[in-house]
């Protein structure tokens, strides 16, 4: 379907090769699950520009993001428990808050592991500054949950919020605060509301909204030779991910992966 620009690191230029081959049976074993528990989901964020633009591999990406809603992240949670080939958890300590999912048996490299971040999406509140009130409140949140924040990044503002909520969350149990993350991340989905957002994103994608209806439609294609799911609007998801010119890959100076 969509016209292959790029292949995955083939040539392993960005010393992906090996770990791009485990994510892709990630990717399958996933997909499969899914078609097995009726789970709606889609490629997201740099893998989403990656089925959509090389039509696999991003070549200098080294995991998979996937989004889904409330709906289907609890199938997603209630089958894993079942099944027992995948496991999900929260465990990386510069985003406790994103969940992810591994597969049993896949070997880390090094420090790196084969995961599937997941971005769950849900309703965003009307108004702007009713906008600005819940992506405060999820700041606070990760600077309560980071393991170990960087005190010296930003300017003296930016290092004392960095300080003060890592002091506050001393205070409080990981669980709770996670518990209390989902809780706030939820709060709009008792309304019907025009747009959905995820607040289980990194500090520099935050932010992002969408149609209410983006997860609604979803259409196999082929990421590499795996099957996958990307939503229907992919255009309109890119655009406000990347900018409307996501088909022009950056400059090489750029082409780094973010997790190796």
């Amino acid at each position: 379907m969509f016209k292959k620009i790029d292949v995955m690191d083939v040539n392993n230029e960005y010393g992906l090769l090996e770990k791009q081959k485990i994510l892709l049976d990630l990717l399958k074993a996933f997909h499969e699950f899914c078609i097995r528990n009726d789970i709606r989901y889609s490629l997201d964020w740099g893998s989403l520009l990656g089925a959509v633009r090389h039509k696999g591999f991003i070549p200098w990406d080294d995991d998979l993001d996937i989004m889904v809603d409330r709906e289907n992240y609890a199938k997603i949670i209630n089958s894993i428990k079942v099944e027992k080939e995948l496991y999900f958890d929260h465990t990386s300590p510069e985003t406790v808050w994103v969940g992810r999912i591994h597969i049993r048996g896949n070997d880390s490299i090094g420090n790196w592991q084969p995961t599937i971040d997941i971005f769950i999406m849900d309703n965003a509140p009307e108004g702007r500054n009713a906008r600005k009130i819940r992506l405060l409140e999820v700041l606070c949140l990760q600077g309560m949950l980071k393991v170990s924040p960087n005190f010296g990044k930003g300017n003296l503002f930016m290092r004392s919020c960095t300080l003060l909520t890592y002091c506050l969350g001393k205070l409080f149990t990981r669980d709770f605060k996670l518990s209390l993350y989902d809780r706030i991340a939820r709060i709009s989905n008792t309304k019907d509301t025009a747009q959905k957002t995820c607040y289980f994103e990194e500090y520099r994608c935050l932010g992002k909204y969408y149609s209410s209806d983006i997860l609604d439609e979803v259409m196999i294609v082929l990421f590499e030779n795996v099957e996958a799911y990307v939503v229907k609007d992919y255009h309109s998801c890119l655009c406000e991910q990347f900018g409307e010119n996501y088909m022009t890959p950056p400059p090489v100076s750029e082409r780094a992966p973010r997790h190796s």
